[in-house]
């Protein structure tokens, strides 16, 4: 592991500790940099803010793994995705409850929209407003998982994913009866 990687993994460490026993919001640079003996300087190589740094981990311990030839898609990733999650409750509730400039919660969405277009590609491939249609499924599908998560994800996540599935479906048989009603 280079020098970098190292650094960066320290300072990944010090931060999951550190919203383990504290929202995010009370956390700052010092806090993360003393807790693993580096300097401001280190971290501000490495990251540009704390939401940077946050980023950097959910995309180390998760994005990455999925990209190094993972071929679970749509619901299967989904699960994956709350599965993670739900393994690590604390720290992604704690990152969930930001928002705004260079949150976690934007981010989340950012990974998750190409993901969607590309889930989605065959069913709006000649739409006028795919942009819209994958936004929109990007923010529902964001939304339901911060809330679940939020809210204590009391539902196990096979399970959770389950009900969304159905949910989705249960709208899509709906629209095609009422389409083909006279």
């Amino acid at each position: 592991m280079s020098d970098s990687s190292i650094t960066k993994h320290a300072l990944a460490n010090s931060m999951k500790e550190l919203m383990l026993e504290r929202p995010l919001s009370k956390i700052n640079i010092g806090d993360i940099v003393e807790r693993c003996n580096l300097s401001r300087k280190s971290f501000y190589y490495h990251f540009k803010d704390k939401y940077d740094l946050v980023n950097w981990i959910y995309y180390t311990e998760f994005v990455s793994n999925f990209q190094r030839g993972s071929d679970i898609f749509g619901w299967g990733l989904l699960e994956n995705i709350c599965d993670f999650f739900y393994e690590n409750k604390v720290f992604y509730c704690n990152a969930l409850q930001v928002r705004g400039q260079n949150s976690f919660y934007d981010y989340f969405g950012e990974i998750l929209s190409p993901i969607i277009e590309i889930h989605f590609k065959n069913i709006f491939e000649n739409a006028e407003y795919r942009g819209f249609y994958v936004t929109f499924f990007t923010d529902a599908i964001r939304t339901s998982i911060t809330r679940w998560l939020l809210e204590g994800a009391e539902i196990l996540p096979k399970e959770y994913v389950e009900l969304m599935k159905s949910a989705v479906t249960g709208v899509a048989v709906q629209i095609v009866k009422d389409m083909n009603e006279p």
